[in-house]
């Protein structure tokens, strides 16, 4: 019986990181910004913490690039749109 070579050995090359069809082995553990001891409110009259969260185009930013968690998402997005209906933003 043969022995069956582990995946990772054959990824000797940098490059091959770069497949599309290989699992990343790196992970992002970014904290939540808002979930922290001491972290600011969101509200929606604090209109430059709210413009972070905004692209050029005034387009909320998603989660995933922000590193903010998911419930935190919900409330973040709900403010900044109040703050764009009464013309804060």
């Amino acid at each position: 019986m043969k022995k069956r070579k582990n995946f990772k050995s054959r990824n000797q090359n940098p490059l091959n990181k770069l497949s599309l069809f290989q699992k990343n082995d790196l992970k992002f553990n970014k904290k939540c910004p808002f979930s922290a001891k001491g972290s600011p409110v969101i509200d929606y009259k604090d209109v430059k913490l709210l413009k972070k969260y905004l692209t050029d185009n005034n387009k909320i930013l998603s989660s995933k690039i922000t590193s903010v968690s998911s419930g935190k998402q919900k409330k973040l997005a709900r403010e900044i749109k109040k703050a764009k209906i009464l013309g804060l933003l």
